[in-house]
């Protein structure tokens, strides 16, 4: 009987590690962009801001958003 209970603690054991693995990956390799999205969204902007009130008479048409934003994603490995 002691030997049946050591047989299944050890499948639970497995399958709770098997699953936290397929979970962590999950999460990893889905949630991971988005933050990074929203990091350099954030990163941009503020960039765009600082540069902007740098130049008061002409605005950086070089340093946009979207430009900033590219520039960003790129650097972090987004495109990947």
């Amino acid at each position: 009987m002691v030997y049946m209970n050591d047989i299944k603690g050890k499948i639970y054991m497995i399958v709770f590690f098997v699953t936290a693995v397929i979970l962590g990956y999950g999460v990893w390799k889905n949630y991971r962009p988005q933050v990074i999205y929203a990091s350099c969204a954030d990163i941009a902007e503020k960039t765009v801001n600082i540069v902007q009130r740098k130049d008061i008479v002409a605005i950086n048409q070089d340093r946009t958003f979207d430009v900033a934003l590219n520039q960003c994603l790129d650097d972090a490995g987004y495109y990947k």
